[in-house]
């Protein structure tokens, strides 16, 4: 299996500024508590990742940097265990992940639509 150094670079640098820009988003006052963190930065992901793959872009290396520059922010990975472990109720954790899925889910389409009609 060949390796293509260009391609791993373009997943590594928008993966890697994923994560500064998550970390970044931690500096605002609102976003201290991790809760909030971590559902407003999966939100921003979905939103910028509905807008950018809606612009008509015909090259597969943009797709793969967006959904690694996506990938990188969002932490739909880390936060189930985040809020299995902090949430002494069942029912804080599943309004959690509704929230957190839903949202995401209607930012993503909100955004893809939205952006999708400036180039009809």
């Amino acid at each position: 299996m060949r390796v293509d150094l260009f391609k791993f670079l373009i997943i590594f640098c928008c993966t890697g500024l994923g994560g500064v820009l998550r970390y970044l988003l931690s500096f605002i006052p609102y976003l201290k508590s991790m809760d909030n963190g971590v559902l407003v930065s999966n939100i921003i992901a979905c939103a910028i990742m509905g807008y950018l793959l809606a612009i008509p872009i015909n090259n597969p290396m943009v797709k793969v940097g967006i959904i690694s520059l996506c990938g990188g922010l969002s932490t739909f990975s880390g936060y189930i265990a985040f809020s299995y472990i902090s949430s002494p109720s069942p029912g804080n954790s599943m309004l959690y992940h509704v929230m957190s899925i839903g949202l995401g889910l209607l930012f993503f389409i909100g955004s893809y639509y939205s952006c999708k009609s400036l180039f009809a």
